[in-house]
């Protein structure tokens, strides 16, 4: 009689020993792939995703509440749409692997949900850094796992921390069938150097670097309600992650003519800096790292013009040009570089592949087609309206999800 291959996995001792298991267990870990968007699946993340709207903490903590209404089960029938697994069939790969982020710390349950998504069971190793938002969604997935009718998914699902250890790392990618790294470029090449199955897929999300494209005209153009509506999706964007998460935008380019672009700046940031003053939380040791990277990247950017301070909560750079390397030019809490382009062409010759996410206001997505294809760009994955940088898609780094952690049975 063939014999099935390994279901259910178990973590040798000398490893699990050194394991925190914040949910599942070490001797219980399947590996069986299940077909894309279950309906199973789609049930459990959909009550996940009301229990946290219930929460009080939760909903008042933006990255929650961010994920929350992602996984609401009107959005994810959404994605499902996209798919269509009732006319072809698309199976998960098996076992996935993750290392998730400590910058972001909620990406560890979108990385989870695009795992379960996608039919696969779910390794995640979570980052050591203490975080309420982890420790809340933990609390929730847990309590979840708990109730009778989602017990299938107990060997599917398992959290874990543990400290620097090649060893459990080397194992536990050598029973992978995919895996997803979210991280720098060190860790992503770290975790390359360990040896996979052949047939093991990769989804890695190295350093990114983002950036705004602004249409002065658009912003003096604009109405009171119109405007105060696009500060605060602007604040979002730059303050809610702190500027940590990839896909924040670091730069500001304004596309148009330097005196309507003035006008609009004196339009523009008191009203950014009247918000963050009444809402972000801005502590006194991030005060002395932004003003260190500032420092920092003045004295290596020969672009750098001038330097505008808003008390501390916002920092602009004045660029007079763009530097080959303006993505090694960051900062944190509140600091953005900008610089005034004639057209939309004069962005094209600093876009590597390091660029993710373009956030745009005031101009056409067809220009912007048009002059990523004319240019023949290696960079910008992402092209989403200001005030949704951090919005999470199953499209994410140029990879689609579902389909790179799941197979297509040709019937």
């Amino acid at each position: 009689m063939l014999k099935r291959a390994v279901a259910v996995i178990h973590i040798p001792d000398n490893l699990s020993q050194k394991i925190e298991f914040l949910l599942g267990s070490s001797d219980a870990i399947s590996n069986e792939p299940i077909e894309i968007f279950s309906e199973q699946r789609v049930a459990f993340l959909a009550q996940l995703s009301r229990l946290l709207l219930a929460d009080p903490v939760g909903k008042s903590m933006p990255d929650i509440a961010a994920f929350a209404y992602w996984c609401r089960q009107a959005n994810l029938e959404r994605m499902r749409e996209r798919y269509d697994p009732k006319s072809r069939l698309q199976m998960g790969l098996g076992l996935t692997f993750h290392i998730c982020p400590a910058n972001v710390p909620v990406n560890f349950a979108f990385s989870m949900a695009f795992g379960l998504l996608s039919g696969n069971s779910c390794v995640l190793r979570l980052p050591s850094k203490p975080s309420a938002t982890i420790d809340l969604l933990a609390s929730a997935i847990q309590k979840q796992l708990n109730e009778p009718c989602y017990q299938h998914l107990r060997q599917d699902l398992v959290l874990m921390r543990f400290d620097r250890d090649d060893e459990i790392v080397k194992f536990l990618i050598s029973i992978a069938d995919g895996r997803i790294i979210w991280g720098g470029d060190e860790t992503v090449a770290h975790m390359r150097s360990f040896p996979s199955k052949p047939r093991s897929r990769e989804v890695a999300f190295p350093d990114r670097y983002s950036l705004c494209l602004l249409e002065p005209v658009c912003i003096l153009e604009m109405g009171k309600q119109a405007f105060d509506r696009f500060c605060f999706a602007l604040y979002n964007d730059i303050y809610l992650m702190d500027q940590s998460a990839c896909s924040s935008p670091q730069l500001i380019a304004w596309i148009g003519e330097p005196k309507e672009v003035e006008a609009a700046q004196r339009k523009l940031w008191p009203e950014v800096v009247k918000i963050a003053r009444q809402k972000y939380p801005l502590q006194a040791v991030h005060v002395i790292d932004k003003f260190t990277a500032v420092c920092r990247n003045s004295i290596a950017n020969l672009g750098v013009q001038s330097i505008e301070r808003n008390t501390n909560v916002l920092y602009r750079i004045q660029l007079s040009f763009l530097d080959k390397h303006q993505d090694e030019c960051r900062g944190y809490f509140g600091t953005i570089h900008e610089v005034v382009l004639p057209h939309l062409d004069a962005l094209a010759p600093i876009v590597s592949e390091r660029y993710q996410t373009l956030t745009v206001q005031g101009i056409d997505h067809t220009v912007i087609r048009q002059w990523i294809t004319r240019n023949r760009l290696r960079g910008i994955d992402r092209v989403v309206p200001v005030g949704r940088a951090l919005d999470m898609s199953i499209l994410w780094d140029g990879y689609d999800l579902i389909g790179s952690l799941s197979r297509v049975v040709d019937l």
